[in-house]
């Protein structure tokens, strides 16, 4: 029996079944990226507020792949979330989507929407390289971006967005809210600027109206979602659920926005609306992004598939725990009545979570991105020794390594033929020439030097003796 709308609901059993018709609302948020974590977690906040009969809907975009949008067509938009963790578990059945949109296909509705009156708000996770910035945080103008210029067939949430405010300008000219939440330091300046500098090239005339109208609120959001294919037996579902989802009970929505529109559309007493939202953007990204980043490559090297795997490992949880301790707190500001430390334990906590699953490869996707974003700004701003940090560098450069040379096609990064290059080229001077390279690395002369030194001496010691070896013996 398959999940929709006309679904024998006597035969449900722990599930809950929304009260709403989500057809019968209006068109208010416009979502780009409509993947497992926005349904684990902003649509979660939606469906609430729609069981408390909040007159809302979402309408998504997803802009690499029509797969979500034909399955969760097939099932009325109904979908399943499941929480769960070692003694804890929860079932939904949740509706806050009302269509699916395919950016390569649906342009001109696409821009019609981003045009209308009725949409409000724009919200958007399509994780940090679908923003196309390079190393300044500027528009970068990619082959993508070169072909979105022209208009033909778009691929970016840049392009339909700046064409789409552009649309409104002539159209109407009412303001909107545009609302990253995705893991980037400062989301909504950086998302703002490049939408900006798009609009410069097209339609510089809305200029004056887009910096007075266009808001861009900075946001953090928080929450496990794993690629884990759990399929509704697993869970004893009564049904036959193809979008499935599965996520931690853990959740946190903050929102750095004095809006009263915001705060209308958005009213739900779980959503965080704060004066300052970078505290908290700040240690989810030094804290456990970074801890996410190093359990994945020192992980993965000691033989590890899962991230709860990983920490259940008591050398590399001292690992952890001292990288924590001794390197990223210390650099980190604090806010009165917030408990950093019971926080650190929570986030190593939810990472024991078994029923999760998440993936190490997964985690270790983009690492040139995502390592400069959750490492190197704790190392800079350090003063005292970094022996841990260096050594997740050395770890995230010896599973390159690892992976090129042994299975290549498990490596995924956007700077990958650079790696392959500098690797297949020249492989005893690979750490160094990766290390010297300004767009990752952006590191003074004093601390290039002394990353280059301690990064060498660490493969030197893994390749004498082993990655958990070396992890055991660490000090």
């Amino acid at each position: 029996m398959q999940l929709n709308k006309n679904i024998n609901r006597n035969l449900l059993k722990e599930q809950s079944f929304p009260s709403y018709n989500i057809n019968n609302n209006e068109d208010c948020i416009l979502h780009f990226g409509i993947g497992n974590f926005h349904r684990a977690h902003q649509a979660l906040y939606i469906h609430e507020m729609l069981e408390n009969n909040k007159n809302i809907s979402i309408i998504g975009i997803n802009l690499r792949s029509e797969e979500t949008k034909n399955k969760m067509e097939n099932q009325d938009h109904l979908y399943s979330l499941v929480r769960i963790s070692n003694n804890y578990k929860k079932i939904d059945i949740l509706n806050p989507i009302k269509k699916i949109l395919f950016g390569l296909k649906d342009k001109s509705e696409i821009r019609n929407l981003i045009a209308s009156e009725k949409i409000k708000l724009i919200t958007i996770t399509v994780t940090e390289k679908g923003y196309h910035y390079d190393k300044n945080k500027n528009l970068n103008f990619s082959n993508e971006i070169k072909n979105d210029l022209n208009d033909n067939d778009l691929s970016t949430m840049i392009a339909h967005l700046a064409f789409g405010i552009i649309e409104r300008y002539k159209k109407n000219k009412k303001k909107l809210i545009v609302l990253s939440c995705d893991n980037l330091s400062e989301n909504g300046k950086i998302l703002k600027n490049l939408v900006k500098q798009f609009i410069e090239i097209k339609h510089p005339e809305c200029l004056d109206w887009f910096e007075k109208n266009i808001e861009f609120p900075l946001s953090m959001v928080d929450g496990i979602v794993p690629n884990n294919n759990k399929k509704s037996n697993f869970f004893s579902l009564p049904y036959t659920d193809n979008s499935i989802v599965v996520t931690e009970p853990y959740r946190d929505w903050y929102i750095e926005s004095g809006s009263l529109e915001l705060k209308k559309i958005l009213s739900n007493n779980k959503i965080n609306f704060v004066n300052d939202v970078k505290f908290y953007e700040n240690i989810k990204l030094k804290i456990l992004n970074a801890t996410h980043s190093a359990l994945a490559y020192i992980g993965h090297l000691c033989g590890y598939t899962y991230v709860h795997e990983a920490i259940q490992d008591k050398s590399i949880y001292k690992f952890i725990l001292n990288f924590l301790d001794n390197e990223v707190i210390p650099t980190l500001d604090k806010v009165a009545g917030f408990d950093i430390n019971n926080y650190k334990f929570t986030i190593l906590e939810r990472f024991k979570n078994i029923y999760i699953e998440d993936k190490l490869l997964r985690i270790s996707m983009d690492g040139s991105i995502k390592i400069p974003i959750r490492i190197l700004d704790t190392y800079v701003k350090n003063t005292n020794q970094t022996k841990y940090i260096q050594f997740i560098v050395t770890s995230w450069l010896y599973f390159i390594m690892q992976l090129l040379e042994n299975d290549n096609e498990l490596f995924v990064d956007p700077n990958k033929e650079y790696f392959k290059r500098v690797y297949y080229e020249n492989k005893s001077n690979f750490s160094k020439e990766i290390l010297n390279n300004k767009n990752i690395f952006n590191l003074s002369p004093i601390k290039s030097n002394e990353m280059i030194k301690d990064v060498n001496y660490n493969l030197k010691l893994i390749t004498e003796k082993s990655i958990k070896k070396v992890i055991e013996e660490f000090k």
